[in-house]
């Protein structure tokens, strides 16, 4: 009896084995050909990009196929190529309607309106894991229109949410949760990773050493720290000298440039040229990305988190491309990411080549992923496609021809 249960085992895990190499070695192969493609500086070269699955695996710069005999074709001719788009700031579940069907909705929604308009990696900065992580399941399976999502845990103290559940009766989670001196750090970290999260989100009422202990066991446990850029009482300066992944809301730096405690209820102060470039310097030394959120800022009238932004391009800094708006209240239509590499571009000082690097590679170095941002041989299989050349007007980003994301292609019917 024993020898045949081993028979079974031993046949059964070759099926599986043999079943597995199959669906590998018969994964479909699409050829992109004689597109105008972007290389990791977007500049541009015409050639085809071969995909397997959901990945590149050739590029190719002549009509020779012959290696590719059952591959589809599709003809880019006269369009553009460019690595998916990543919006580093969004909430997709922060305020979910009570009602599950509505919710449901509302999520799928703006996911659909980010695929289309070549949003193929999203970050989301603090919401309900358990949403999070099914709406990210089901996007990594393919199952509905919507970009890879990546979220975070939020850590705060308890002063902060002790002001935001006065009238609720929520309590923390793995992915909500108060930190305060006597918090087990290393357990509350293996909490959020268990939640799926990818990063911790440091948000508000937090020491400077609370900081530098968070940062560190988010590190040895292999997750990121993207913190907003003043998380009082720890100024900018000890949210930048912690060494962050990232640093969420230029205008909040400002707060940096008075002197006493840090206090969120005091006025913005004004810029000071040379605390500004002290702490943006700082900021390059650690390879910490700033996420500027400039379009957020700008509906609430913080109008010098443009010129923090500009300052720190001129210094080296690294700026992502984050929204922190909800994609469906834009009564125009037009698509918040949009807004913002406008932004960049109007009034930060980033030319077309600049603002499409940060909401493409470093975009992807945000998240804290390899895998995407670029097109290269052995990166992700996500692309966006235009009918016309942002690099020589960025208005043509919104004249989308085709997403590609993990493979899968999606057009506008």
């Amino acid at each position: 009896m024993k020898k045949k249960l081993v028979l079974i085992f031993l046949f059964s895990l070759f099926n599986l084995i043999t079943g597995y190499s199959q669906k590998k070695e018969n994964l479909k192969i699409t050829i992109l050909k004689n597109g105008f493609i972007f290389d990791d500086k977007f500049d541009l070269k015409t050639g085809s990009i071969i995909i397997k699955g959901n990945q590149i695996i050739d590029l190719l710069y002549t009509d020779n196929f012959s290696a590719y005999p059952e591959a589809t074709i599709i003809d880019l001719t006269g369009k553009y190529v460019m690595p998916g788009l990543i919006d580093t700031h969004v909430h997709l579940t922060t305020v979910p309607n009570l009602n599950r069907e509505k919710s449901n909705k509302y999520m799928e929604d703006q996911l659909s309106k980010m695929i289309y308009a070549g949003i193929t990696s999203v970050r989301d900065m603090a919401g309900n894991a358990i949403v999070l992580a099914d709406y990210k399941r089901a996007s990594i399976l393919n199952q509905l229109p919507a970009p890879s999502i990546f979220y975070a845990a939020q850590f705060a103290g308890p002063d902060y949410f002790n002001l935001t559940r006065k009238y609720t009766t929520e309590k923390d989670t793995p992915w909500e949760r108060t930190i305060t001196d006597t918090t087990n750090i290393k357990m509350a970290m293996a909490e959020a990773k268990g939640a799926g999260v990818t990063g911790i989100k440091l948000y508000s009422d937090l020491s400077a050493r609370m900081i530098r202990k968070i940062v560190k066991e988010a590190k040895k446990q292999g997750l990121q720290s993207w913190s907003h850029a003043a998380v009082f009482p720890a100024t900018p300066t000890d949210v930048a000298a912690a060494k962050v992944n990232s640093m969420s809301h230029a205008y909040d730096i400002a707060y940096g440039f008075s002197s006493g405690k840090m206090d969120h209820l005091k006025k913005i102060p004004a810029i000071d040229s040379i605390k500004m470039d002290k702490l943006l310097l700082l900021m390059k030394a650690n390879n910490v990305i700033l996420d500027p959120t400039n379009y957020l800022a700008n509906n609430n009238k913080y109008f010098d988190g443009m010129k923090i932004t500009k300052r720190a391009h001129e210094l080296g800094v690294k700026v992502a491309t984050g929204t922190d708006w909800p994609y469906l209240f834009e009564k125009d239509n037009v698509v918040p990411l949009f807004k913002e590499i406008k932004i960049l571009t109007d009034n930060c000082g980033f030319t077309n080549r600049d603002v499409l690097i940060s909401a493409t590679r470093v975009g992807a170095e945000s998240i804290g992923v390899a895998d995407r941002g670029v097109i290269a041989i052995g990166k992700r299989a996500d692309l966006y496609i235009t009918n016309s050349d942002p690099v020589q007007n960025i208005e043509n980003l919104k004249d989308g021809f085709m997403t590609i994301k993990s493979g899968i292609i999606y057009t506008k019917e």
